[in-house]
């Protein structure tokens, strides 16, 4: 246990909590410090509960897994697939129209329910934020791995720390980088 008096200064404070002001951040301090620095090239935010089994079928008959992390990056992929579909139409497909994502699967470390937070970017100025909800609902009704709930929101400067909460101090792996 480290004994602070209100007395001292900075630099003793350091010294005995053991901070070193020329170490190199940690992964997770550096990744999140480039992504607030994104933040505003992605206003909106999602948050997409998954189903916590799927339902295989083999030679033998069907039976239930627990989700896995891959499984959320397909969920993921694919929904982004009907979300772009919704919002552009065929030319999400034709022409390879997107919007920007940056998601990420939370749960696997805390041992909760998988579920997907997404910052969301490059909306053509023809969807309002208000009727965004309606297209998420409509991609989200394509895909049956995920659940009835989920959230969209603006997107404020505290949303890019609050997804990457999980991330390792050495690695950054529930991001799902491929996507973005």
């Amino acid at each position: 246990m480290v004994y602070i008096n209100k007395g001292m200064k900075l630099n003793e404070i350091r010294q005995r909590t053991a901070h070193d002001a020329n170490s190199l951040p940690t992964q997770k301090q550096a990744t999140r410090t480039w992504l607030s620095s994104k933040s505003s090239e992605y206003p909106l935010a999602l948050t997409l509960t998954l189903k916590q089994t799927i339902a295989e079928k083999t030679a033998y008959g069907t039976f239930k897994r627990c989700i896995t992390r891959l499984d959320c990056e397909r969920v993921a992929q694919r929904f982004i697939q009907k979300l772009n579909k919704e919002v552009f139409g065929n030319s999400a497909k034709r022409h390879n129209k997107s919007l920007k994502y940056l998601v990420v699967v939370e749960g696997e470390r805390t041992y909760k329910q998988l579920h997907l937070h997404m910052a969301i970017g490059d909306l053509p100025k023809h969807i309002r934020f208000n009727k965004f909800d309606e297209l998420v609902k409509k991609a989200k009704v394509r895909v049956e791995e995920i659940d009835v709930q989920h959230k969209v929101d603006i997107a404020d400067s505290g949303w890019m720390e609050y997804i990457t909460k999980e991330l390792g101090t050495k690695d950054t792996e529930n991001v799902l980088w491929n996507l973005a």
